[in-house]
């Protein structure tokens, strides 16, 4: 009966043990702004540009929409080199409010 006790335990443990090496605790993405605050004062700074140009009212020979493009691909950038560490998908990264 040991025999198979110390058979089963160790059995469990060369099941188990490659989950708990590879498992590390996600960070969480709000932790992340709070360590970096000159990366979330880029990204508002950032957004509120983003508002100003599309409340102005001109659209300056068509290059607003693609300055507004690029304010929304910088935007998602930041977001997604804030988060890194998160392993959060593009839409979790745009979603998340901080």
């Amino acid at each position: 009966m040991s025999k198979m006790f110390k058979t089963a335990a160790i059995a469990v443990v060369l099941a188990v043990a490659p989950l708990a090496a590879s498992a590390q605790p996600m960070m969480d993405y709000r932790a992340e702004a709070a360590a970096h605050p000159r990366m979330v004062e880029a990204i508002h700074h950032a957004e509120a540009a983003l508002r100003l140009l599309q409340a102005a009212p001109d659209d300056f020979g068509g290059r607003k929409a693609r300055a507004m493009d690029d304010l929304r691909r910088s935007i998602h950038s930041l977001r997604a080199a804030l988060f890194f560490r998160a392993h959060m998908d593009d839409a979790a990264i745009d979603a998340a409010q901080f």
